[in-house]
C-alpha cells in the first residue's frame, strides 16, 4: 500500500517524510487533515505515488482493496468500489464511482487514461459522496489533487528504460515569476512495446502517451487566490489482447434437435471443444485477423478562484470546461480467421470451408468474428459557488449551487459473423438430402447514441460544535437531471433482423439527498464518528443493440443507495502508529445492472439492463494502518472485508432466472495490502533505499448471475524496488519490478458460445528509473 495515513510536507522528500506530518485531503472540497475527516479516505501521497513508481489509476487501484477497475478499453471503463460500479455502456448511462480532478468532475471514463506523474495527491472516497460531489458518486469517487505552483522554485526530472522497449520521461518546474504570480509546468511521455504479440502483424497493449498540464496561480493578497489550469493527454495505444482460456462445448444450436435433420457426428447439436483448433499456445501471442488500437485526445481548462472578504467568510468559484475524443478498435473474438475479407462486408468469406465439409468447417472456421469499433466525444462545461462561514465559532454554516452541461456522442460501428447458427443447419439438410450447404451471411450495424445532459444541485451544511470535542454535522442536496437522449442505428442486428431507425426521448429525474455526521474527539489523536449519507444516480437508457424503436427507447429508472457508517481513525505511540477503521452498511434500491444475456434460442447474448427492484445490500469492514518501526523502516497496509448481495426477487430473464441472493460482481470477501520501505546510509552521502508491497485479492464473480466458470480465483501481486538517493536527496537511482511474478491475474472474463474469453494485468515489467530534484 502507498502510504494512505501521512505524508511530507511540501517541501520534504519522499525519503525523509516525518511520519507524524499528517496528509491534507479535500475529500469535502476543503483543507482537513486525513486523521480528522469523517469520512473513509484512502489516499496517495505525492512521495508515495512516486516511490512506489505509480503511473496511472490502475496501479493505485490495485492497492486499494474493495476497489476493482477494468480500464483497458477506455471507452468501456467499469469501476467499482464496496462491490458498487457500472458497466453499463451507452451515451444514455453514467457511472456510479466518479473521476475528479482538482474536484472538477470528469465525464464517461476518461479520468482512467490520466497521468498521475507530479501529482499532490490521489484521494479515494468511499461510499456516496453526493452532498458536495452531486451525481454519479453513489458508489464513491477518486480525486486527483494536481500540485500548485507556490512561492519556492522547484523542479524534477525523471527517466525510466525497462522491459518491453519502455522508454518514460517526465519533468516538472514550477515557482515564482513575481511577488504575486507563480507558473508550474508539468510534462511527461510513455511510451512500450505490446505485452502481447499479433503473429499476424503488429503488437497489442503497447502504450503511446504524451501529457502537458499548465498551471498560473495569482495571489494578489492574502484573501484573494485565483488558479487557472490547463491540461491535454493524448494516447495512440495498442488495443487489449482477448484470449481464449477455454475452448468448451457450444450448445447454442442443440434448438436444431426440434427440427433438422440429426448428424451422426454431432449428437443432439453439441459442439464438443468447439474453438480448441483456434486457441493459442500462448496467452499473449497468437494471430489474430488485425491489429486493434485504443486512441484518446483530452484537454481541460478550469479556474478557481478562492476570496476570503472576512475573517469569517470564504468564497469559492470554479468554472471548467473538458473535451476528449476516444476511439477504440479490436478483435473481439481472439481468433484468426483464415479466409479472405470479403471488401462487401468487412467480414471473412468462408464458402471455401463450406463446399469442403462439415469436418474441414469445423477444423478451420470459428464459431465468431467481432470486429468491433467505437468512438466516444464528451464535451461538459460546468460552474460551481461555494459559500463557507466559520468565525471560530461553533456554528458553521456552508453552502454552494452547481451546475454541469455534458454533451455526449457515441458511435459503435460491428462487422460480425455468428456462422454456426446458418451453417450447422445447412449441412444438417445438405447431408440428409444432398446439395451445397449455403454460405452464412456477415452482418454490419452501425449505432449512435447522444446524450445532452444538464444537472443542476443546490446544497447546505450545518456545522455545530456540541461540545469542543463532540460535532454534529447535518447536510442536504437537491439534484435534478435533464436528459435529451437519441438513437440513431442501421445495418443489421446480432439477431440478423434488418434495423434502420432514428429515436429519441427527453425525461427528467430528481432527489432529495440527505446527509448527517456525528464526530466524537476526545483528544488530539483520536477521531470516532457515525455517518449516514444518501446517493443517487439517474436513470437512462442503454440500447446500442436494439432491434426496433421500441427496445431503443427502454429505460431504466435512477438508482439510490443509504449509507450508513461508523469509523475510527487513531495516531498511537507518539504519531509513529496510524491506524485507521471504518465499517459500513448500504442499502441500494433499483439499483442499475448489466447482463450480457441470450434473449432466446438461436440469439446470440446481448447486453440488458435492469433495475434490483427490490433491493441490493452492501456491508463490510476495511482497516488501514501505517507504522514507523525505526527511523528507516516504515510498514504500511489495509484489509478490507466486503460483502454485497441482492436482498429480493430479481428476474432476469424469460426463464426466469432469479439474481436473489446472489453476491454483486466484482466483490471479493476479502482483500489485502502490506507494504515496507527501508532505508540505510552505507555511507556519508549514500542511502540505500528498499521496498516491496504484496496484494491480495479474493475470489470474486466477474458477473452478477455468478456463472461458477467466469469466477475469478484468488489473485496475488508483488512489487519489488531497491535503489541509491543521495543524502540530500537530490538525485535518486532506483531498479524495479512489478508483478514479479508473473502472475496471469484477470481484468475481465467473458462466456459466449460456450467458450470462455479473458484478458490480463499487465505481465511481469521490470527497469531502471533515475530522478532528480533541484
Amino acid at each position: 500500500m502507498a502510504e494512505a495515513q501521512s505524508a511530507p510536507a511540501d517541501n520534504e522528500s519522499a525519503g525523509s517524510a516525518a511520519l507524524g506530518d499528517d496528509i491534507v485531503v479535500t475529500a469535502r472540497k476543503r483543507e482537513e487533515s486525513l486523521q480528522d475527516v469523517p469520512i473513509s479516505v484512502q489516499a496517495f501521497s505525492s512521495a508515495a505515488l512516486e516511490r512506489a513508481g505509480i503511473k496511472d489509476f490502475s496501479e493505485v487501484a490495485y492497492r486499494v482493496p474493495g476497489l476493482k477497475l477494468s480500464a483497458e478499453r477506455a471507452v468501456d471503463t467499469e469501476l467499482f468500489i464496496r462491490g458498487i460500479g457500472s458497466d453499463i455502456q451507452g451515451a444514455g448511462a453514467d457511472a456510479a464511482v466518479g473521476i475528479f480532478v482538482d474536484g472538477v468532475y470528469l465525464s464517461r471514463g476518461t479520468g482512467s487514461l490520466l497521468d498521475l506523474y507530479d501529482l499532490e495527491r490521489v484521494e479515494v472516497l468511499k461510499g456516496p459522496q453526493a452532498l458536495r460531489f452531486g451525481k454519479s458518486v453513489v458508489g464513491g469517487l477518486i480525486n486527483y489533487v494536481t500540485k500548485k505552483p507556490g512561492d519556492t522554485f522547484e523542479g524534477r526530472f525523471e527517466a525510466t528504460y525497462g522491459n518491453y522497449n519502455r522508454l518514460d520521461v517526465a519533468g516538472s518546474v514550477r515557482g515564482p515569476v513575481s511577488d504575486t504570480v507563480s507558473l508550474g509546468l508539468t510534462a511527461s511521455s510513455r511510451t512500450h512495446d505490446g505485452y502481447a504479440k499479433n503473429l499476424g502483424g503488429g503488437d497489442e497493449e503497447d502504450q503511446n502517451m504524451q501529457s502537458v498540464r499548465a498551471q498560473l496561480r495569482w495571489q494578489p493578497d492574502a484573501t484573494l487566490d485565483i488558479n487557472l489550469s490547463a491540461d491535454y493527454t493524448r494516447h495512440r495505444d495498442g488495443a487489449r489482447w482477448v484470449d481464449i482460456l477455454v475452448p468448451g462445448d457450444s450448445q447454442e444450436v442443440t434448438y436444431l434437435g426440434y427440427y433438422a435433420p440429426p448428424i451422426d457426428s454431432l449428437p443432439d447439436f453439441v459442439l464438443p471443444n468447439r474453438n480448441a483448433p483456434f486457441k493459442s499456445a500462448r496467452h499473449r501471442s497468437g494471430k489474430h485477423n488485425f491489429t486493434g488500437f485504443q486512441n484518446g485526445d483530452m484537454y481541460g481548462v478550469s479556474g478557481t478562484i478562492d476570496w476570503q472578504p472576512s475573517d469569517g467568510l470564504s468564497v469559492t468559484s470554479q468554472t471548467a470546461y473538458r473535451d476528449s475524443s476516444l476511439q477504440a478498435r479490436e478483435d473481439g473474438s481472439g481468433m484468426f480467421f483464415d479466409f479472405p475479407i470479403d471488401p462487401a462486408t468487412n467480414a471473412p468469406d468462408i464458402t471455401s470451408a463450406m463446399r469442403a465439409g462439415l469436418d474441414t468447417y469445423l477444423a478451420t472456421v470459428p464459431d465468431s468474428y467481432f470486429d468491433s469499433g467505437k468512438a466516444e466525444d464528451v464535451k461538459q462545461f460546468s460552474q460551481e459557488l461555494r459559500l463557507r462561514f466559520d468565525n471560530g465559532g461553533p456554528l458553521r454554516v456552508e453552502g454552494g449551487v452547481y451546475y454541469l452541461r455534458e454533451k455526449i456522442r457515441r458511435a459503435e460501428d460491428v462487422n460480425f459473423l455468428f456462422p454456426d447458427y446458418q451453417a450447422i443447419e445447412s449441412f444438417a439438410y445438405a447431408i440428409a438430402y444432398g446439395g451445397i450447404p449455403d454460405t452464412p451471411t456477415p452482418g454490419s450495424n452501425h449505432t449512435v447514441t447522444t446524450s445532452l445532459n444538464d444537472n443542476v444541485g443546490v446544497f447546505g451544511e450545518l456545522s455545530y460544535s456540541i461540545t469542543d470535542k463532540l460535532t454534529f454535522e447535518a447536510g442536504l442536496r437537491y439534484a435534478y437531471d435533464h436528459k435529451r437522449y437519441s438513437n440513431n442505428r442501421s445495418g443489421v442486428s446480432f439477431e440478423n433482423e434488418a434495423v434502420n431507425f432514428r429515436v429519441g426521448e427527453t425525461r427528467s429525474w430528481d432527489a432529495w439527498l440527505p446527509s448527517a455526521t456525528l464526530r466524537f474527539e476526545p483528544s488530539d489523536n483520536v477521531t470516532l464518528y457515525g455517518r449516514y449519507a444518501k446517493g443517487y444516480k439517474p436513470g437512462g437508457w442503454t440500447g446500442e443493440d436494439a432491434n426496433n424503436p421500441a427496445e431503443a427507447l427502454v429505460s431504466f429508472d435512477p438508482e439510490t443507495a443509504d449509507s450508513f457508517e461508523v469509523g475510527a481513525k487513531l495516531a498511537l505511540a507518539n504519531r509513529r502508529l496510524f491506524i485507521n477503521a471504518a465499517a459500513y452498511y448500504t442499502n441500494y434500491d433499483n439499483l442499475q445492472t448489466n447482463q450480457f444475456l441470450s434473449p432466446g434460442p438461436g440469439v446470440p447474448p446481448d447486453n440488458f439492463v435492469f433495475n434490483a427492484k427490490n433491493g441490493t445490500r452492501a456491508y463490510g469492514l476495511e482497516l488501514d494502518f501505517q507504522a514507523r518501526i525505526t527511523d528507516g523502516f516504515t510498514l504500511s497496509g489495509n484489509y478490507a472485508f466486503s460483502k454485497c448481495n441482492f436482498t429480493g426477487e430479481l428476474i432476469i430473464d424469460d426463464e426466469g432466472t432469479d439474481l436473489d441472493g446472489n453476491t454483486c460482481r466484482r466483490t471479493p470477501k476479502h482483500a489485502f495490502n502490506v507494504a515496507a520501505n527501508f532505508e540505510q546510509p552505507v555511507s556519508e552521502g549514500l542511502v540505500l533505499v528498499l521496498g516491496s508491497d504484496f496484494q491480495y485479492t479474493g475470489a470474486n464473480f466477474f458477473d452478477n448471475p455468478n456463472t461458477p466458470i467466469l469466477k475469478f480465483g484468488d489473485e496475488i501481486l508483488l512489487n519489488a524496488r531497491i535503489g541509491l538517493r543521495d543524502a540530500d536527496d537530490k538525485w535518486e537511482l532506483t531498479a524495479w519490478a512489478k508483478n514479479l511474478t508473473n502472475e496471469l491475474n484477470y481484468t475481465s472474463k467473458l462466456e459466449l458460445f460456450g467458450t470462455i474469453y479473458s484478458t490480463y494485468i499487465p505481465p511481469r515489467t521490470y527497469g531502471v528509473t533515475a530522478r532528480f530534484r533541484f
